[in-house]
């Protein structure tokens, strides 16, 4: 099971390596094998959809927090 620590140093370092790679498909990519561009490209869209998991399962549980502390208070 993963640690709150371990998802967000996930997320984070996930986060990092996306703009990692946005920044050499942005500023390098005439020196950048088209071969390797799509091995870039694919790995951005994989972390991409890696970092909107986290990030839903942080807003659904930050939607539940909200819920209960606003039924507390009721």
């Amino acid at each position: 099971m993963k640690t709150k620590s371990n998802r967000k140093a996930g997320f984070e370092s996930k986060y990092e390596r996306l703009e990692e790679i946005l920044d050499l498909l942005e500023n390098e990519a005439e020196k950048i094998p088209l071969e390797d561009m799509l091995k870039f490209y694919q790995e951005g869209l994989t972390l991409v959809k890696e970092c909107r998991s986290l990030l839903t399962e942080v807003e659904i549980k930050i939607e539940k927090i909200s819920e209960e502390e606003k039924n507390q208070n009721n």
